[in-house]
C-alpha cells in the first residue's frame, strides 16, 4: 500500500509539473492531477477523490510547498475534486505542529480553513460516507480523541468541527504562552499527537517570519470566530453541548483562558474575542435560528422541541418537525432532480431532527407519517406540467418514508440488545396506531380509494378466514371471494410496512383496523396470480399494466419473461413493468426500478459494429424508455436517486440510434417503436432530465412529431 501510495504521488506530480509547463491554469493542472487517480482507482479499492487529496497533501508538505500547489489544492477543493473536510483533516496534522517552522504554508491552510471548514456538507451516497468517515478519523484521530469506538459520517463531521476549533483555540493559546495549563485528558492527547511547540529553534532573526508568525495568531483569532458564528457549525457545538458535555466544558475553558489574552497587546482582535464568546454562548441558550441552509444535505430547524410540545403536533402546530415537511416538499419541487437517493436524505434528516428535539421514536416516527399524509393531501390537481402528480407523493408516504424507518430499525437493532430492539418496534407500531386520529389525513384521494380498499379487504379475509377455522389464514376461498372491506391511507401504510418486514400480520387485529362489508358481485381474481399459475403472459398483459404487482416473486417472473422469453413477451414484459407496477406497486416499487434500468443496461455498453442487435429490441427499448420519461417516473427515479444512472444510459442510446437512418420518418409514428420513435423517446427523456421544471415537451409534438423531427435536423442527426 505505501509503495503504491508513493508511485501515485510521483504520477500526481509528473502530470502537475507537465500541466504547469504547458501553462495551464491551476484548475486544469488539477483535473490532470484527478485523472491520474482515477486511473489509479480503477484498478484498486481507494476512492479516486480520496487517493488524490492524499497524493496532493503529501506533495505539498513540504517537498512542493509553493504558492502554485496551494492553488491547485484550491481549485481541487472549491470544484470538488477531493472532498473539502477529508483534505482539511489531512493538512492539520502536517501544518500545524510545524506553523513556526513554515508561517507561510500556516497562513495559506488558515485561509482554507476559513474558507471550507465552515461551508456546507454536501450529501454523498452512504458507501462514501463511510469511507469519509473512516478517513477523517484515521488523520485526525478523532475517535481516540473523543472516546468513540465508531464513527459514521455524522459523528465524524460534527467532531471535526469541534476538534479544528479547539485546535484553533490551542494554537491562539500556546503562541501566547497559555498553552501548559490544560489538564483535560483528551487535551493532553491531542496536544501530544499535535506538537504544538514546533520543531528545531525558532528563527527569530527573520523578521518577516516572526511578523508573519504574529498576523498568523490575529488570523487564527478570525478563523474561529468565524467557525464558530456559522449557523451549521452552532448545531454541531449544540449536539457536543447536549450529548458530550464534558468535552463542551473543556471548550469552555479553555475560552476563559483566551480572555487573557486581553492583557497580552492582542488589542486589534478584542471585538473579535467579544464575538467568539458571544457565538459559545449562543450555542449554549440557542437564542439563534437556522436559515434555509442545507444541513447535512437537507433544510431542518435548530429550536429543539420536548414531548409536551410533540403532544399539540396532531393539530399541526409542531414547528420543531416542519423540516419533514419543508424536506418532502423540496423532493416535489420539478426545479430540482436530486442524484442522491431520498431515501438516505430523510433518513439522515430523521436521525438529526430525533436528536435535536430530544424525542422518542415514536415521535420521530409519528412526524414522519404525519408529513407524508399531509404531501399527499396536498398534491396539485394539474394534468399536465411540469409538477409531480399523486403517485409521485404516494412514493414518498408509501415507499420512502418506510425505507427510511426500515433503515433506522435496523441501525438501531444492530446497536442495542435484544429488549430494546423489541422497544423500537413497538414505539413503530404505536406510532401507526395513533394515526387513527388524523382521520382527515386518512380520507384517500380518489385514484387511491380502490387500493385502500383492496388493503383494507386483504385484512378483512384474514379475519374471516380465522373466524371460520381456516388453516389457511391467507388464502382467497369461495367464502372470501365476497368479502369487501372500506379502507383509507392507514391500511396502505400499514402493507407497506408489512411488505418490508417493519411489522407483522398482527396488525390486521388492531381494534377498528377492519370495517368488513358484504358484497353482492365477487371480487376479480389478480392477473399476477394467474400468471404464476401459468396463463400466457401475453393475454395477461393489459390487465397486468393496470395492476401494480404485490410481490417480489412476481417480479422475478416476470423478469424471466423479459430476459428469456419469445420476442412478443419481451415486449410485454417490458410495458407491464413500466406501467402500475412502477407507478402504483408501493410495496415493491424499489425493486421495481433497478429491475427495469437492469433491463435498460443490458443493452450496455455500445460496442462499434452493433447496430443490428439495437435494431432488434428497438420495441423493448421503446417501451422501456417510454415508460419512464412521464412526469411522476422520472421524479420517482429522482426519488429513488437514479437519475445520473438513467442519464449515462440515454445518452448513448441518443447517440447510436440518432446516427442510424430511418426507414421513413415521414410515416414514423412516435408510438411505435421504430429508429425515429426510439431516438425521440430516449432524447425527450433527456431533455426532461435537463429541464424537468419547463413544460412537457411532448405537448409541442404534432401528431407526426414534427418539432423533434425539427430538432433532431437542426442538430444534424437527421
Amino acid at each position: 500500500m505505501a509503495a503504491d501510495a508513493a508511485e501515485l504521488e510521483r504520477r500526481v506530480m509528473a502530470a502537475v509539473k507537465a500541466s504547469a509547463a504547458r501553462g495551464d491554469p491551476p484548475l486544469l493542472q488539477a483535473a490532470e492531477a484527478a485523472r491520474c487517480a482515477r486511473e489509479a482507482a480503477a484498478s484498486g479499492s481507494a476512492s479516486c477523490g480520496l487517493a488524490l487529496a492524499e497524493a496532493l497533501v503529501a506533495n505539498l508538505c513540504f517537498a512542493h510547498n509553493t504558492g502554485s500547489m496551494w492553488k491547485l489544492l484550491d481549485q481541487a477543493m472549491s470544484s470538488r475534486l477531493v472532498h473539502p473536510l477529508h483534505t482539511l483533516a489531512l493538512l492539520t496534522p502536517r501544518v500545524v505542529p510545524n506553523r513556526r517552522q513554515q508561517p507561510e504554508a500556516y497562513r495559506l491552510y488558515l485561509e482554507l480553513l476559513g474558507r471550507y471548514a465552515v461551508a456546507p456538507v454536501y450529501p454523498e451516497r452512504m458507501e462514501r460516507k463511510s469511507m469519509l468517515a473512516k478517513s477523517i478519523d484515521d488523520a485526525m484521530q478523532l475517535a481516540n480523541r473523543y472516546g468513540c469506538q465508531h464513527l459514521d459520517f455524522g459523528h465524524a463531521v460534527i467532531l471535526f468541527v469541534l476538534s479544528l476549533v479547539e485546535m484553533l483555540i490551542d494554537c491562539i493559546l500556546d503562541d501566547c504562552g497559555l498553552l501548559n495549563i490544560s489538564t483535560h485528558e483528551h487535551g493532553n492527547i491531542y496536544t501530544k499527537n499535535m506538537d504544538f511547540g514546533g520543531k528545531g529553534p525558532h528563527d527569530r532573526g527573520d523578521e518577516h517570519r516572526e511578523h508573519l508568525r504574529r498576523k498568523n495568531i490575529l488570523m487564527s483569532i478570525e478563523v474561529v470566530e468565524k467557525a464558530t458564528a456559522n449557523k451549521i457549525a452552532q448545531v454541531f457545538l449544540r449536539l457536543v453541548y447536549l450529548n458530550t458535555p464534558e468535552n463542551f466544558n473543556y471548550l469552555l475553558r479553555k475560552l476563559q483562558l483566551i480572555g487573557a489574552l486581553e492583557s497580552k497587546n492582542v488589542l486589534p482582535a478584542y471585538n473579535l474575542l467579544d464575538s467568539l464568546t458571544m457565538n459559545i454562548q449562543n450555542v449554549i441558550s440557542t437564542r439563534y435560528q437556522l436559515d434555509r441552509s442545507r444541513l447535512l444535505g437537507v433544510l431542518l430547524s435548530t429550536q429543539p422541541c420536548s414531548s409536551s410540545v410533540f403532544s399539540i403536533f396532531g393539530a399541526g402546530k409542531g414547528s420543531c418537525w416542519v423540516p419533514f415537511d419543508m424536506f418532502m416538499e423540496n423532493a416535489m419541487d420539478g426545479r430540482h432532480l436530486h442524484a442522491i437517493s431520498s431515501v438516505e436524505f430523510l433518513t439522515e434528516l430523521s436521525k438529526t431532527l430525533q436528536v435535536l428535539n430530544r424525542a422518542t421514536w415514536q415521535e420521530t416516527f409519528q412526524a414522519l407519517w404525519i408529513s407524508g399524509l399531509r404531501l399527499v393531501q396536498r398534491g396539485p390537481e394539474a394534468l399536465e406540467g411540469p409538477f409531480p402528480h399523486l403517485y409521485s407523493r404516494l412514493c414518498m408516504l408509501l415507499a420512502i418514508i418506510p425505507l427510511s424507518v426500515a433503515t433506522i430499525v435496523k441501525e438501531e437493532v444492530d446497536k442495542l440488545d435484544g429488549g430494546m430492539v423489541s422497544a423500537i418496534k413497538e414505539e413503530l407500531v404505536s406510532s401507526l396506531q395513533i394515526l387513527v386520529q388524523f382521520s382527515g389525513l386518512l380520507s384517500p384521494p380518489p385514484a387511491t380509494v380502490h387500493f385502500a380498499n383492496t388493503a383494507a379487504r386483504k385484512a378483512a379475509i384474514v379475519l374471516s378466514n380465522l373466524k371460520s377455522g381456516n388453516e389457511n389464514l391467507y388464502g382467497y376461498s369461495k367464502d372470501s371471494s365476497a368479502i369487501k372491506a372500506v379502507g383509507n391511507m392507514l391500511h396502505l401504510i400499514v402493507e407497506a410496512c408489512i411488505a418490508r418486514n417493519l411489522i407483522d400480520t398482527s396488525a390486521y387485529f388492531w381494534p377498528g383496523y377492519v370495517v368488513p362489508l358484504e358484497a353482492s358481485s365477487q371480487a376479480q381474481e389478480s392477473p399476477w396470480s394467474s400468471l404464476t399459475e401459468g396463463s400466457p403472459l401475453v393475454e395477461l398483459k393489459d390487465a397486468l399494466m393496470v395492476t401494480p404487482a404485490s410481490s417480489v416473486a412476481e417480479l422475478e417472473k416476470l423478469y424471466s419473461f423479459a430476459v428469456s422469453g419469445s420476442e412478443e413477451e419481451k415486449l410485454a414484459a417490458s410495458k407491464v413493468l413500466c406501467g402500475a407496477s412502477l407507478l402504483r406497486g408501493w410495496n415493491i416499487q424499489e425493486h421495481v426500478v433497478q429491475i427495469v434500468l437492469k433491463l435498460l443496461s443490458s443493452f450496455l455498453p455500445l460496442d462499434s459494429g452493433s447496430d443490428g442487435r439495437y435494431v432488434q429490441h428497438m420495441p423493448m427499448l421503446h417501451a422501456l424508455i417510454s415508460g419512464i420519461s412521464s412526469v411522476d417516473a422520472v421524479h420517482i427515479l429522482s426519488m429513488y436517486g437514479l437519475v445520473p444512472e438513467v442519464a449515462a444510459m440515454l445518452m448513448p442510446l441518443c447517440e447510436i440510434f440518432g446516427s442510424l437512418p430511418p426507414s421513413d420518418h415521414r410515416s414514423c409514428n412516435f408510438e411505435k417503436a421504430s429508429v425515429y420513435s426510439v431516438f425521440s423517446s430516449a432524447f425527450l427523456s433527456l431533455l426532461r432530465l435537463w429541464k424537468f421544471h419547463r413544460p412537457p415537451i411532448e405537448n409541442a409534438l404534432s401528431r407526426h412529431g414534427v418539432f423533434v423531427r425539427s430538432i433532431a435536423s437542426k442538430a444534424g442527426i437527421y
